[in-house]
């Protein structure tokens, strides 16, 4: 498990990291974005690992750090605040769900809606997610209670549980 001699892994190197950080890299990015550009900018991200792997083992967090660059790589994919991908893997996902909650999951922040998503549609837990996006746990906390707070307002409910 070598580094080649122009500074990039080993083939065995870097698909060995690919298995580790591409699931959780593209789940974030995937909430944050949608299917399609949600899996392109987790390509990007991973292509831009590769090119600058002498950079990207020395970082602690490996795939928050990819986050960040798949972020910047989506801005030459997303063509709106809310993807229209991502509502329809909700409402696929979810079919049962409160026909609203997709429209007020758009009026969200976009990092209230990616934190609401990976919490309560996919199961993250809250540190998993802050470390993912780089955030104090505490600034998830905070971000999630809001988010939670105006999805109760917009969908008139006061208890979160009711639409079960």
């Amino acid at each position: 498990m070598g580094v080649s001699q122009e500074g990039l892994p080993s083939g065995e190197e870097f698909t060995s990291f690919v298995r580790r950080v591409q699931p959780r890299l593209q789940r974030g990015l995937v909430a944050t974005y949608g299917p399609d550009v949600g899996r392109q900018a987790t390509v990007d991200a991973l292509s831009w690992a590769w090119e600058h792997w002498d950079q990207i083992r020395s970082v602690e967090n490996q795939t928050g750090y990819l986050y960040r660059v798949g972020q910047s790589a989506s801005r030459r994919y997303v063509p709106k605040p809310l993807p229209p991908e991502l509502l329809g893997e909700l409402e696929q996902r979810f079919p049962d769900v409160e026909p609203r909650l997709v429209p007020a999951l758009a009026r969200l922040s976009t990092q209230q809606r990616t934190v609401v998503v990976l919490v309560h549609g996919f199961g993250w837990s809250q540190a998993d997610v802050a470390g993912l996006l780089e955030l104090n746990p505490s600034t998830v906390r905070e971000h999630l209670s809001r988010a939670l707070s105006r999805l109760r307002d917009q969908l008139e409910v006061a208890n979160a549980h009711e639409y079960r």
